[in-house]
């Protein structure tokens, strides 16, 4: 896990990762990191690699029983899984809370899935969720 925690975290839109496809990356890495899923992620006319993203979104269910929690940021909703596995999370996760995640991008598809890696509430925090979309929109247009 200390090499995932290694990388950068790209800052997408959640209906972005919907179209993701999984890609095979030659390495000389070691066999640790040559495990992780790398993704292919094309947005704005320009393809980016992922392993690791951060999302940022309301939290619209919780399910204590398999560790899941929905997310919601507008352009549609993913599933956060391993919650309850973050050390120093502090208070549960609720409904209704405006979340920010970091995680690794476990499957695309209609409703993406993520095994979470950091959870912070942000609640408490208006500017976060109001400059949400422009932080995005600035990473994805001058960053490659």
């Amino acid at each position: 896990m200390s090499k995932l925690l290694d990388l950068p975290s790209k800052k997408v839109f959640i209906n972005d990762l919907r179209t993701c496809q999984r890609v095979t990356v030659p390495s000389e890495e070691s066999d640790q990191v040559k495990k992780m899923k790398t993704w292919q992620m094309y947005c704005h006319g320009r393809q980016f690699q992922l392993s690791v993203v951060w999302i940022q979104g309301t939290v619209t269910e919780v399910d204590d029983n398999s560790d899941l929690v929905l997310l919601d940021d507008g352009t549609g909703a993913a599933k956060v899984l391993g919650c309850s596995k973050i050390p120093f999370l502090g208070e549960k996760i609720k409904t209704g809370q405006y979340v920010m995640v970091i995680g690794q991008l476990a499957s695309a598809g209609s409703i993406p899935q993520l095994r979470a890696i950091k959870v912070q509430n942000l609640s408490h925090m208006l500017e976060m969720e109001k400059s949400w979309s422009l932080e995005v929109t600035d990473q994805m247009m001058l960053v490659s």
